[in-house]
């Protein structure tokens, strides 16, 4: 009887005993997202609060991260701004219940999310909102109950990560996906010269701009959140976000784009202040998404939003902000040569380079492949959509920091891949889509630089994998 005992209190403690230690982890230990992209939410939430007299609030994504001069708009407008823009991972609705919580009388509220299925629904992301808590848990208290259930289930996995970063000496960003890209009204400041992406548009993530995206549970949700606000004797809006021109597959159909903003005016009970056509921009103006802007864009998104905000208002002073021509990108330089494995791969024009669409009959039966930097005397500069398939030797790919671009379902049907190596530093260099490893094998890893991992752990794109990276061996 006493050996059972003993027996059960051992299988109880090592089932418990794990259990008990994640939980301090993620309770106890010292915050170890404070000083990522989703690190900043603590500060804009703590400027949205202090705030005692009137102020604009602009709600939504990163493209309000990425697209608002706070200075500029205040001074055109004469109140306090905050940009409560952030990552649309987070969801539009934790934005809006954050956003609840500080609303005074007097208050402008501009709901300006990116436009899509998720952003316009009720989609609540509780990874992502753990990272952003993680060094000022009194945001907790204003999450609704119905998000509960989700943040207790992913409570595990946030305390997993603290303890996996800790144990790789915490994360450490750098460059424009960090809490140091940002100023102290919230508006990112890293610089961000011109359209760095190969094409000029991110092919990954285009925006359509079908009714149906508008989710009648959002529509009805944002409406609350207009009749609560206005009831506290604030004023709220819906105006748009920047869209890269060649992003938009409607562009140019103008029945197209009506169709959607009718979808809008009807379902909303706010007022829409904006022409959704002005906020379809050059893609000269855009940076390294199809919303992002440059520094020259957010000069031009902060007078559209200026003026869509006077005009509500009736205003009649013409906003002041100078707009500055589109950048041209520079002429990009490349080292020459051949590379070793260039035959192995296929090749079509892309850019000022080249894109790899499949692998050579030689290359598929090869257990391990790296991608070239060169072939044909020109740079390589993307990897396409299913450029793999067949290869079901390969269990080893490496890739080096000449691409910039990658496709979903490069990797499809690649049954032995287990190592895919990223040789490089520069996340926001590379632009990844919502299935870079569809139609992988499950076991299928990322692995890094040490000096790289934590900037593509949490990385705007690429975070999304961030249970599937390791440090390269």
């Amino acid at each position: 009887m006493k050996g059972f005992a003993i027996k059960f209190i051992a299988g109880v403690l090592a089932v418990c005993l794990p259990l008990f230690v994640v939980a301090v982890a993620g309770l106890s230990f010292e915050p170890q997202f404070g000083e990522t992209f989703l690190g900043e939410l603590a500060a804009k939430n703590n400027r949205l609060e202090i705030i005692g007299k009137p102020k604009i609030a602009v709600v939504g994504g990163s493209s309000i991260a990425f697209g608002l001069n706070s200075d500029m708009l205040s001074e055109e407008l004469g109140m306090p701004v905050v940009n409560f823009g952030l990552y649309a991972t987070l969801g539009t609705k934790l934005m809006l219940d954050l956003a609840q919580a500080s609303i005074k009388s007097g208050d402008i509220i501009v709901v300006a999310p990116e436009l899509d299925g998720q952003t316009l629904s009720l989609y609540f992301n509780a990874e992502s909102a753990w990272q952003a808590f993680d060094s000022d848990m009194s945001m907790l208290k204003n999450a609704k109950f119905e998000n509960y259930g989700a943040l207790a289930g992913n409570f595990w996995g946030y305390a997993i990560s603290k303890l996996k970063y800790k144990r790789y000496g915490g994360l450490k960003p750098e460059g424009v996906y960090s809490k140091s890209s940002f100023n102290v009204d919230g508006d990112i400041v890293y610089p961000r010269p011109h359209n760095i992406m190969p094409l000029e548009f991110g092919p990954n993530h285009m925006i359509d701009l079908e009714p149906a995206i508008l989710s009648g549970d959002f529509a009805k949700y944002l409406n609350k959140f207009v009749k609560f606000a206005k009831g506290k004797g604030a004023a709220v809006y819906f105006d748009f976000p920047p869209m890269n021109r060649l992003g938009v597959l409607q562009y140019g159909d103008e029945n197209a784009i009506y169709e959607f903003y009718r979808s809008l005016a009807k379902n909303l009970d706010c007022e829409i202040i904006g022409n959704i056509n002005s906020y379809i921009l050059d893609e000269r103006y855009f940076f390294d998404s199809n919303y992002h802007l440059n520094d020259s864009g957010v000069f031009v998104r902060t007078a559209l939003l200026a003026e869509d905000i006077k005009r509500a208002l009736g205003v009649a002073v013409p906003v002041a902000i100078a707009l500055p021509l589109p950048p041209e990108k520079p002429l990009e330089e490349y080292v020459s040569g051949e590379d070793a494995y260039s035959e192995y791969f296929l090749y079509e024009p892309y850019a000022s380079g080249l894109i790899i669409v499949g692998v050579s009959d030689a290359g598929k039966g090869m257990g391990e492949l790296t991608v070239p930097r060169m072939a044909d005397g020109k740079p390589v500069l993307a990897v396409g959509e299913r450029a793999f398939a067949g290869c079901n030797m390969l269990a080893k790919v490496t890739i080096g920091d000449n691409i910039a671009q990658f496709y979903d379902y490069a990797f499809e049907g690649c049954e032995r891949l287990e190592m895919i190596m990223l040789n490089m530093t520069d996340a926001s260099a590379v632009a990844v889509g919502n299935d870079f490893l569809g139609g992988a094998r499950e076991s299928c890893r990322i692995y890094l630089p040490r000096e790289a991992f934590g900037n593509f752990a949490v990385d705007y794109f690429w975070s999304r994998y961030s249970s599937k990276m390791d440090v390269a061996p």
